[in-house]
């Protein structure tokens, strides 16, 4: 620490903006604190609860499944929003951010101070909250021309938008994949509603052969040098070479859903394997599966997915799992 720091800790506020609103939803608490303003942009400040992730130090195996499972992402409420409405006053969000609060920070604590300055009284609930169960989110609004923040009284009308998203479920469903044939199966979803799923085709893919084909596509050649495509044609085949061995094919799969929900798959073999490492970033290689048609046999919207374990040729059978699904969450308006 020396005193260069605190010219990059201290913040100076063209205008600041007590809100202090708390919002409580699904037995969960939230907290705008309010808005400051700098030369280079306006900034709101939400308070949101935040629960750790478990600890990976647990007894058993650490296989692929439960990475997967402990890859259940933190929810936050209001990072993914895109309009913000105060006191007649119209804003864009340009970019948020999200953290769980760190006493470590002096930018934040800074914040807090000025905002206990300028009038924010600390709800009682939120005085003896341990800040490791909160978050702080950031959301920088686009304020072009503004040299004022809005004249806001407690008690007048917030409006936010909120911009579409996906909420992830486990499932963990046990099927049986038949290359060439299709079948059909039902799960429960979150709300304990039944969700069939139609399976309309299941195939193998090649991927070198798939790669090839994408690189001798017009559109890319136009579109990239010959340099730039040797480069992509090299990193691309590195990673195939540690990901699906030449000759070895990864399963496609068309689905419908009577449910809008995407769904994702996953073989028995890769969620009972252990993690490898792979030598280069390159190695996440992921590709995706566009069926031809927008709607299936049942008449409902076709989705693909891609099974990403190596098999070979003559696979007529693959164990899998419908492991997770995601659901849509449409855009919504909030007034608070």
């Amino acid at each position: 620490m020396n005193f260069s720091s605190f010219e990059e800790f201290h913040k100076k506020w063209l205008d600041l903006l007590v809100i202090g609103k708390t919002i409580e939803q699904n037995n969960k608490k939230y907290h705008i604190i309010g808005m400051t303003l700098t030369n280079k942009a306006a900034e709101l400040y939400i308070i949101e609860p935040y629960t750790k992730p478990e600890s990976k130090n647990k007894k058993g195996v650490y296989n692929q499944r439960r990475i997967l499972k402990e890859q259940e992402e933190q929810e936050y409420r209001y990072l993914h929003c895109s309009d913000f409405s105060i006191a007649n006053e119209h804003f864009k969000t340009q970019s948020s951010i999200g953290g769980p609060l760190n006493p470590d920070d002096y930018g934040t604590i800074q914040l807090f101070f000025d905002m206990l300055r300028a009038g924010w009284t600390v709800p009682d609930w939120l005085k003896n909250t341990d800040w490791d169960n909160l978050l702080l989110l950031t959301l920088q609004l686009n304020t072009t021309n503004i040299k004022k923040l809005p004249a806001y009284t407690f008690g007048m009308p917030i409006t936010i938008t909120h911009e579409p998203n996906f909420i992830r479920h486990t499932v963990e469903k046990t099927i049986t994949l038949n290359i060439g044939k299709s079948s059909s199966f039902y799960f429960f979803d979150c709300c304990n509603d039944k969700v069939w799923c139609y399976i309309n085709k299941i195939t193998l893919i090649d991927v070198w052969e798939n790669t090839e084909e994408k690189f001798n596509d017009p559109k890319l050649i136009e579109k990239f040098s010959p340099e730039q495509l040797e480069q992509a044609k090299k990193c691309s085949y590195n990673t195939l070479k540690q990901t699906c061995p030449k000759g070895m094919c990864y399963i496609g799969i068309e689905y419908e859903c009577s449910k809008d929900l995407t769904l994702s798959f996953y073989s028995k073999q890769f969620l009972a394997s252990r993690p490898e490492t792979h030598s280069g970033s390159s190695s996440f290689f992921r590709m995706r599966l566009k069926p031809d048609k927008k709607t299936g046999a049942h008449n409902l919207p076709l989705k693909g997915c891609v099974i990403h374990t190596p098999v070979s040729p003559d696979t007529t059978k693959i164990p899998a799992e419908l492991f997770l699904y995601f659901e849509k969450v449409d855009p919504w308006i909030e007034t608070i």
